[in-house]
C-alpha cells in the first residue's frame, strides 16, 4: 500500500491477474472513494491500434448502466502505464465462490443466472457483447447480487480463434464453438458461456476438461456435454434441458437472446 499512480490513485491491494494485466483495488484521493484499476500488460498497451480499439469499446461499455453490470469508467495513461478505471465491487467472484461451496443449490444458481441474464440483456440492447463471460468476471457482492465485470474489454484484443496462431483471450473453458473458430461473437456466444457457467454452478465442474487449452477448445466444437442431471440428481430435468439448449453447437439452436432465456 502507498504507491500512488497519476498523483491520485493509492494502491491498496492486488485483486487478481489475467491475460491482459493485473487488477488492483485503489483509493482515489480526488473523489475520495475506492475504485478498481486494471493495469494493462506493456505488450498489449504498446500497440496503438489496440489502445484505440479499447477506447472505442469503452465508450460503448460506459453506456451500460444496470444493477447487474459493474461500471467501466475510462482508459488512461500515466508515464507509459495504460490502465482502465472501473467500479470496485465489495464481494467475491463467482469462481472462488464455486470453489468454496462446490455445487450450488438450483435456487441459488438460477438466481445468479437470472441476474447475469438481465445484465446481458441490457448490454446486448446497446449492441455490446461481452465475449469473455466466465465466473472470474462475475462478482457476487455482499448483498448476494451478481455483477458482470469487464464489459468491452475482450473485443479490443485481436483474436483469430484458438485453432490458428491467434492469441487466445482468457480461458477456453467458457468459449463458444464459433469463437474457437475465430468467427465473430454475437449475443448468442454470451448465452453459450452463460450455459457453461450454469453447468459449473450446479455440477461443480465445467462441461469439457482437457490437458491443454487446445484440447478443451476442440471439445467445445465436437463433443456433446454430459447431461448435468447425471452429475447432480438435484438438478431438475427442465433445468438440464435449458442448460443443454444454451450449449448447442450451432448458435441458431440456442436461445436467441438473453430475454428468451
Amino acid at each position: 500500500r502507498g504507491t500512488i499512480l497519476a498523483g491520485r490513485y493509492e494502491f491498496i491491494e492486488e485483486l487478481g491477474k489475467g491475460g491482459m494485466g493485473r487488477v488492483y483495488k485503489v483509493f482515489d484521493n480526488k473523489i475520495k472513494e475506492e475504485l478498481a484499476i486494471k493495469i494493462l500488460k506493456p505488450e498489449i498497451a504498446s500497440e496503438e491500434s489496440t489502445i484505440e480499439r479499447f477506447s472505442n469499446e469503452l465508450k460503448l461499455a460506459r453506456k451500460i448502466v444496470h444493477k447487474n453490470v459493474g461500471r467501466m469508467y475510462e482508459l488512461m495513461e500515466d508515464e507509459g502505464i495504460h490502465y482502465i478505471t472501473m467500479e470496485y465491487v465489495h464481494g467475491e467472484d463467482l469462481k472462488s465462490f464455486i470453489r468454496r461451496v462446490g455445487q450450488l443449490p438450483p435456487g441459488k444458481s438460477i438466481s445468479i443466472a437470472k441476474q447475469v441474464c438481465e445484465g446481458l440483456a441490457e448490454a446486448h440492447k446497446l449492441g455490446v457483447v461481452h465475449r469473455d463471460l466466465k465466473p472470474g468476471n462475475i462478482m457476487i457482492d455482499n448483498e448476494g447480487n451478481a455483477r458482470i465485470m469487464d464489459f468491452g474489454i475482450a473485443r479490443s484484443l485481436k483474436t483469430e480463434g484458438i485453432t490458428t496462431e491467434g492469441v487466445v483471450v482468457g480461458t477456453p473453458d467458457y468459449m463458444s464453438p464459433e469463437q474457437v473458430d475465430g468467427k465473430e461473437a454475437d449475443q448468442r456466444s454470451d448465452i453459450y458461456s452463460l450455459g457453461v457457467i450454469l453447468y459449473e454452478m450446479l455440477t461443480g465442474k465445467v462441461p469439457f476438461e482437457g490437458d491443454t487449452s487446445f484440447s478443451v477448445a476442440l471439445k467445445h466444437k465436437t463433443e456433446t456435454p454430459k447431461n448435468p442431471h447425471e452429475l447432480n440428481a438435484q438438478i431438475p430435468e427442465g433445468l438440464s434441458e435449458l442448460i443443454l439448449k444454451c450449449l448447442e453447437k450451432k448458435r441458431e439452436s440456442r436461445y436467441q437472446s438473453a430475454i428468451d432465456f
